[in-house]
């Protein structure tokens, strides 16, 4: 839901910024004659809404703020009126409180000048206003784009779709919530599996389609929902976030409404509508296969994760912040929050002075609270948008992460700069206290590079599986005939386990085996004629027919497979497979000894260098329902490996190595469908007998080594790039 005229963006009274001369005081201003206001009263508090009825605006302030913009009647200057409000007794507000509201109403275009004069000394800063506000709007990792007005639109369809606010929706909406969330629980490990196959069956415009119109339904129902209750709907358009397409609506009409559950309805629509859907598709995907279900498990993901991530978290100004602030009573809450946040960290490390609080007393912890989690929230999706940008687009990426960098750090740092550290600024800095802050930073930053270390032990997911298992794979091709024996069973060595069946290699032995003997009685008849050139042919034409008979009993005989070791045989769902045509090469059981078992470490090619520093150390282990016990490494494979080490390891199984799809461009069709997202080395892990007779083939854990030397800060910066890189290859595997 785009609310970009809401109360949030009207007037950031919190950390403004008043320019340095004289002139905004000098000014001589006056409200827009359309403009209409309207005081509320909630939870004992008193503000006023601003109506722009032009361009469908609404803004919020408080009662002092409103008192001053109500005494500018293009006459008299700013201080002039400042001054007459301070000698009536009104509870009026500052100098640098007034700049900056008269900068805001300027950005907002709600005043106009009165004179030739006053005009010409404002279009410096008016200008610089602009050019600001303009920056922000042609970055180009995020901007928006106005389409149409939908206002009429939608209340010519607004009668016919009221149902999806009735109360017997609300009972389907709820029944279809308790049934996806069962249906979630009982087939979690399947929803697991299916993730990993996201994208198949469908192709990468087809989700995008899917997408825009998930996010239409979105916007749809928050239109749909504030023309029920009297408002308007003027915009319509499209949000880019890393040219990524969403819809948005604007609805700001709704902070009209003197209810504020009609304002929370208003917000939560485009969840409400978006989350049914994601239901009724997770419905579908449970009792449908093939493309329907792919469709459905993508509308699924996209309804419901992309809402509750973006449109629920309350830390972003959407739908979720909207409704937090009206059941907290708070309102421009973010704009209170980040702007108290920013001013008290600016005099904690600049030592500059405090702007007074613009938020009631009672409001206090809410709004600090929130204001500490705005900030940081938004300084770490600034930064991740900017690096995913530099990281997706390739070179392109590079020039539109520094363009994201300099539009929203640079030039709100130079600003910074030029309001604290300029030789005439009405806020200087406290020049000993930012000497010791940027002294200790200093100081944290050499001591987290060059001074603490980074945690002396790393991790990384094991499996425990039996040493020396063997695969049993089909060396011909045909149909499963008989199966012999059961999982678990013990075999002996040249047992035999499973037979294939195969007619076309029974038939071209047999065939073979009488063309050889054709050819021996015509060598014959040519031997007795005393034509030897013919016999050699023949010879020739012998050998390889034979070396072919060779090969195609090699082959009948491999029909029927048999035991290469003393052990036992195990293989998951062994009996679904009679029947059914298995090539060469394809995997069918796997024999084992039982004494023995070992652990395989998957280590990621980032800590190969701490596991062989520590090869002749034992590892420690921890797996479920057992202790922490050792052992010793006893090989590390030498290359790395996109294969599963042990499919119970791979993220579609439950384990915690994300996966890909491989590309079966090759002719080998025994390759695995799906790879490791990055290659992996295999190390491993020999085990004692009482420790063996402990674990279960199969079972997960995790093995604990020392790690190579190095600082903090150098272990947090490759970790959180690793991270990053794996959540933006994971987020790649979706583009065509």
């Amino acid at each position: 839901m785009s609310n970009s005229s809401t109360s949030d963006q009207q007037i950031q009274l919190a950390g403004g910024t008043p320019d340095p001369n004289q002139q905004w005081l000098q000014a001589q201003l006056m409200l827009r004659a359309e403009l209409k206001f309207d005081t509320r009263t909630e939870s004992g508090n008193t503000f006023v809404v601003v109506e722009d009825p032009v361009r469908s605006k609404f803004f919020q302030i408080g009662v002092s703020e409103f008192e001053f913009i109500a005494s500018l009647d293009g006459k008299r200057s700013t201080s002039e009126v400042l001054a007459e409000l301070h000698s009536n007794g009104h509870e009026a507000i500052g100098e640098d409180q007034a700049v900056t509201i008269c900068q805001w109403l300027v950005q907002s275009n709600l005043i106009i000048a009165q004179t030739a004069e006053s005009t010409n000394r404002l279009k410096l800063q008016v200008d610089a206003l602009n050019a600001q506000t303009l920056m922000g709007k042609i970055n180009p990792i995020s901007f928006k784009v106005n389409l149409f007005n939908p206002n009429n639109l939608l209340s010519a369809v607004q009668p016919y779709f009221n149902w999806l606010f009735s109360k017997w929706f609300l009972i389907v909406w709820t029944v279809a919530l308790v049934w996806a969330i069962q249906i979630a629980a009982t087939q979690w490990t399947k929803l697991g599996i299916a993730a990993q196959g996201i994208l198949s069956g469908t192709s990468w415009i087809s989700l995008l389609v899917f997408w825009l119109l998930l996010k239409v339904i979105h916007e749809f129902a928050h239109g749909i929902a504030c023309k029920r209750y009297g408002g308007e709907v003027p915009e319509a358009g499209v949000l880019f976030l890393l040219f990524t397409p969403m819809a948005c609506v604007n609805v700001t009409s709704m902070w009209r409404f003197s209810s504020r559950w009609q304002r929370i309805i208003v917000a939560a629509a485009g969840m409400y509508v978006e989350l049914f859907v994601s239901f009724v598709a997770l419905i579908v995907w449970a009792y449908s296969t093939g493309l329907t279900a792919d469709i459905a498990y993508n509308v699924f993901l996209m309804a419901s994760v992309t809402t509750i991530l973006f449109n629920a978290n309350p830390l972003m100004r959407f739908d979720g912040y909207f409704i937090l602030s009206d059941l907290l009573k708070v309102p421009n809450l973010y704009t209170k929050g980040t702007g108290w946040f920013g001013d008290r960290l600016k005099h904690l490390f600049l030592g500059t002075e405090k702007t007074p609080n613009l938020f009631a007393p009672h409001e206090g912890r809410v709004v600090k609270i929130y204001g500490s989690m705005a900030f940081f929230w938004k300084i770490s999706i600034s930064v991740g948008l900017i690096i995913a940008a530099s990281v997706m687009f390739n070179g392109l990426g590079l020039i539109l992460g520094a363009l994201g960098a300099v539009l929203w750090f640079g030039f709100p740092l130079l600003k910074q700069y030029k309001m604290h550290f300029s030789s005439d600024s009405k806020k200087p800095i406290n020049r000993r206290r930012s000497f010791v802050s940027f002294g200790c930073a200093a100081l944290m930053v050499f001591a987290m590079f060059w001074i603490l270390k980074a945690p002396p032990t790393k991790s990384a997911p094991a499996i425990v599986q039996f040493a020396d298992e063997t695969i049993l794979r089909s060396s011909a091709d045909g149909f499963v005939a008989e199966i012999l024996i059961e999982s678990g069973d013990t075999v002996v060595e040249g047992q035999p386990l499973l037979r294939l069946r195969n007619e076309d290699l029974t038939l071209e032995v047999d065939a073979l085996a009488d063309e050889i003997k054709a050819k021996i009685i015509q060598q014959r008849i040519y031997r007795q004629q005393n034509e030897l050139g013919l016999v050699k042919v023949e010879e020739e034409n012998l050998t390889g027919l034979k070396k072919q008979l060779v090969e195609k009993r090699e082959q009948e005989a491999g029909l029927v497979v048999r035991s290469p070791l003393n052990g036992f045989v195990f293989a998951r769902n062994m009996q679904h497979i009679l029947g059914s045509f298995v090539s060469r090469g394809d995997p069918l059981m796997t024999v084992a000894q039982r004494k023995t078992k070992e652990i395989v470490v998957s280590v990621d090619q980032l800590d190969l260098e701490s596991i062989q520093l520590t090869q002749d150390k034992p590892l420690r282990f921890v797996v479920p329902g057992m202790g922490l016990f050792e052992a010793k490494i006893t090989r590390i494979d030498p290359r790395a490996s996109n294969h599963p080490t042990h499919p119970t390891l791979c993220a579609n199984a439950g384990g915690p190595l994300p996966m890909k799809s491989a590309s079966q461009s090759g002719p080998d069709e025994s390759e695995p469908s799906m790879l490791l997202l990055s290659p992996r080395f295999d190390v491993l892990v020999s085990l004692d007998d009482v420790t063996s007779k402990s674990l279960h083939s199969g079972q997960r854990g995790r093995a604990f080594f020392s790690a190579r030397t190095q600082s903090l800060g150098s272990y947090i910066y490759l970790a959180a790039s690793d991270w990053l890189k794996t959540q933006i290859d994971q987020a790649m595997l979706v583009a065509p």
